[in-house]
């Protein structure tokens, strides 16, 4: 009787023990890598080596909206975006962010032909914050966050800007630039010119995105004139990097105009300001001038009713060097015009034009810049005004 229940007993445990065995192990979660609430996918997995995550190179840096390179002679790995350069090498734990050595944790490797590049050191290096959640073994890069943040902080720079330029504080709209700005003095010119006139001066900010230690904006600057020199109306468009000065603060790097569009200034067609008759004659003289230049193919005689060192000038220069003459016949006159400002040597005038080409009749209607110019009325800008 003992010798049986000894070997129930020795069965029963075997069986246990086998059934233990036999239990699969059991494995962790493949980690999952967010970006704004999506996943990103990678082809080979994540993998934590030495408490750093691991990932595919590529499919990061294109998430992030970087430009992706890779160079099989140095194994490097380079992303770019906007003025931000993000470089590694397979192997090696100096990295370098915009041209600045930096130390890696654990160097970049390749597995089963993936290259492989540290995900935090990426993600913080392009401007984002990175939350790891153990628990459920996920990764989370949040842009939107940190993207809202600054956008306010950028928001408010230009608000300010705009308020300095509108009260013409040529010095206080220079506070919104950045002081080690390659282009600083160009952007003072600019705004001491800017103050000649008195303007009212709005900016909007949109498209804000983070580039590491880099920002880019999308700005657009609506100027009216309220006063002082004669300028137009107009609007202009520029796409904007801003960086951290010495205090941490935003600031205007460097900006490119891809956009710009005069404006019609409001009630200057109802305007009638009054003019000396002997301005006036000569006002209409030299619009009589211009228009025979053109009809006689005569580049002297159209130069001579023209503003030098002028937008215009420019304009019939590019003309007359493209062959203008030689392509194109002119037949201009006025139908009508009206002096629509006049004040401190300056004048405009709203003409209405026919050009009659060969039996096809074209209307147009303009207003005409003029300046004096050694006691002369010259043309100094035309803003073309057809609907």
């Amino acid at each position: 009787m003992k010798r049986k229940i000894g070997f129930l007993i020795f069965a029963m445990l075997f069986v246990f023990t086998s059934s233990i065995q036999a239990a699969p192990a059991k494995t962790s979660a493949q980690i999952r890598v967010y970006l704004d609430g999506k996943v990103i996918k990678f082809q080979a997995a994540p993998v934590i080596k030495n408490g750093v995550t691991f990932v595919q190179f590529r499919p990061l840096f294109q998430a992030l909206g970087y430009t992706v390179s890779w160079n099989n002679k140095t194994k490097q790995v380079t992303g770019t975006f906007a003025d931000q350069k993000l470089q590694m090498k397979l192997g090696s734990t100096i990295a370098y962010v915009n041209g600045q050595k930096t130390k890696l944790a654990l160097a970049p490797y390749t597995q089963d032909g993936n290259t492989l590049v540290p995900l935090r050191f990426v993600a913080e290096s392009t401007g984002y914050p990175v939350k790891w959640d153990s628990k459920a073994r996920t990764i989370k890069i949040d842009r939107k966050t940190i993207t809202n943040q600054i956008s306010l902080e950028v928001k408010k720079l230009y608000k300010n800007q705009a308020i300095a330029e509108t009260k013409g504080d040529y010095k206080q709209a220079m506070a919104a630039i950045h002081p080690k700005s390659p282009y600083y003095k160009q952007y003072e010119n600019n705004y001491k010119e800017q103050a000649a006139s008195m303007f009212n001066v709005s900016i909007a900010v949109s498209d804000v995105t983070v580039a590491g230690s880099s920002v880019m904006a999308t700005v657009e600057k609506q100027l009216q004139r309220t006063g002082g020199a004669f300028s137009w109306d107009y609007t202009v468009y520029f796409d904007v990097i801003l960086k951290k000065d010495a205090s941490g603060a935003w600031k205007e790097y460097d900006s490119e105009l891809f956009d710009f569009e005069y404006n019609l200034p409001d009630g200057l067609l109802d305007s009638k300001p009054e003019v000396p008759e002997g301005d006036r004659t000569a006002l209409l003289n030299t619009l009589a001038t211009q228009y025979k230049g053109l009809n006689e193919k005569n580049s002297q005689l159209l130069y001579s009713a023209i503003y030098p060192d002028s937008p215009f000038y420019d304009l019939i220069k590019a003309g007359i060097d493209a062959g203008m003459f030689e392509e194109l016949s002119f037949h201009v006159t006025a139908d009508s015009n009206q002096i629509v400002h006049y004040q401190n040597n300056e004048a405009v005038i709203y003409v209405e034009e026919k050009d009659d080409i060969e039996g096809d009749v074209y209307y147009s209607s303009s207003l005409y810049w003029l300046k004096k110019h050694n006691d002369q009325w010259l043309i100094y800008d035309l803003l073309d005004i057809t609907e």
